[in-house]
């Protein structure tokens, strides 16, 4: 259902005289990200005890709250779109898998590799970005880098 969602929102974005083929949708995260959350998470610690909250049971749920809100803010989501005609770029949704807009229109010969896998995603080198992609998008990916 989710992946009919995806597939309905590119095609509103694409020109009439093109058809879609295959869609990925993937995501990246700031180089930044790490650190980010860190101060995040011991910020809303030290406001937390400021704060005269003692439980400390209290304080690191903030902090957590604090870092994940960071790391969701650094995160980029994509759509990778295979038209009959070019590979589309576009940005997606960030809290359903959808595209939102169009950001470009790829060079026919850009270069798309695998560096890196686990169990539920795999990382992806577009380009000169990286990107995540979860584990359900890896055929479409294949498909996408054998074109």
């Amino acid at each position: 259902m989710r992946r009919g969602f995806l597939i309905r929102s590119v095609e509103r974005l694409l020109r009439r005289d093109e058809s879609l083929v295959g869609v990925v949708f993937m995501w990246s995260r700031h180089r930044w990200m790490v650190p980010f959350a860190g101060c995040a998470f011991v910020g809303l610690v030290a406001v937390a005890g400021a704060s005269e909250i003692v439980d400390w049971s209290v304080r690191l749920g903030l902090g957590a709250v604090g870092a994940t809100v960071a790391a969701v803010s650094t995160t980029e989501y994509r759509v990778l779109a295979l038209t009959t005609r070019s590979l589309v770029l576009c940005r997606g949704g960030r809290f359903r898998q959808v595209a939102t807009g169009i950001i470009e229109r790829l060079p026919d010969d850009v270069a798309i590799t695998r560096v890196g896998t686990t169990l539920v995603t795999s990382e992806w080198v577009v380009g000169d970005l990286r990107y995540t992609v979860p584990r359900n998008f890896g055929p479409a990916m294949e498909a996408v880098a054998h074109r």
